[in-house]
């Protein structure tokens, strides 16, 4: 079931990265006159489960069209996006991770970063390309 379906290519995973990252940083500088507590904690959730919120997709990934599944083809689930955003938890280490992590997206054959492979996952286009029979 999961080779029906075309792996997003890295301009899109960025865009949609960027875009994640933009409501990162809202939640935290915009809730942080309210209370700097709520906004870590919020910025915080957000940035390690923002994949199971919507089946698979974050904000970002759901304006760029891709999605977060299994490499079995399943959904993914809370704890599969705490495994494959765990790295980005620790904010003075996010440079290093993402070094790390865009390094390993392109050495990958499979166009898979880190995260994806310890939660044993892959971004995906949304739409489905049909089977060749």
């Amino acid at each position: 079931m999961a080779d029906e379906f075309a792996a997003a290519d890295w301009q899109t995973r960025s865009l949609a990265f960027l875009i994640d990252l933009i409501l990162y940083i809202a939640l935290f500088y915009g809730l942080g006159g309210v209370s700097h507590f709520l906004a870590t904690f919020l910025s915080m959730i957000y940035i390690v489960f923002r994949d199971g919120f919507f089946s698979g997709q974050s904000v970002g990934k759901k304006v760029m069209g891709i999605r977060v599944i299994h490499i079995d083809g399943r959904p993914i689930s809370f704890v599969d996006s705490s495994f494959r955003n765990v790295l980005f938890l620790v904010p003075y280490l996010l440079p290093a991770t993402l070094v790390i992590e865009t390094f390993a997206l392109f050495r990958s054959p499979d166009r898979r970063r880190l995260g994806d492979r310890i939660a044993k996952t892959r971004v995906i286009r949304q739409e489905p390309v049909p089977a060749l029979a």
